[in-house]
């Protein structure tokens, strides 16, 4: 069974990224109880680029919500805090 987790992919220089960041970071401190990974795709490191391609992603921001069930819930671009707020909440 996974392990429910929130996946952030981002990159620097990333207008909509520096947007959404410290929102999500501020969402997140409310959730101490999720397992959250954020993935710079700038990175040279070959297994954050595998990872983002096993994961089908294309575009950032992106967030990835794995569920205890192992779906996955997709959202590309900034978001508002509501939704990042439901987000999180899904990671069950």
């Amino acid at each position: 069974m996974p392990t429910p987790a929130v996946f952030v992919f981002i990159q620097q220089g990333c207008g909509a990224c520096h947007d959404y960041m410290p929102k999500f970071e501020r969402a997140r401190f409310r959730h101490p109880n999720v397992t959250v990974g954020v993935y710079d795709l700038a990175s040279n490191d070959a297994r954050i680029q595998h990872f983002a391609e096993t994961l089908g992603v294309r575009a950032t921001p992106t967030t990835i919500v794995q569920t205890s069930g192992g779906t996955h819930h997709r959202h590309v671009g900034s978001l508002p805090m509501a939704q990042i707020e439901q987000l999180l909440g899904q990671a069950k």
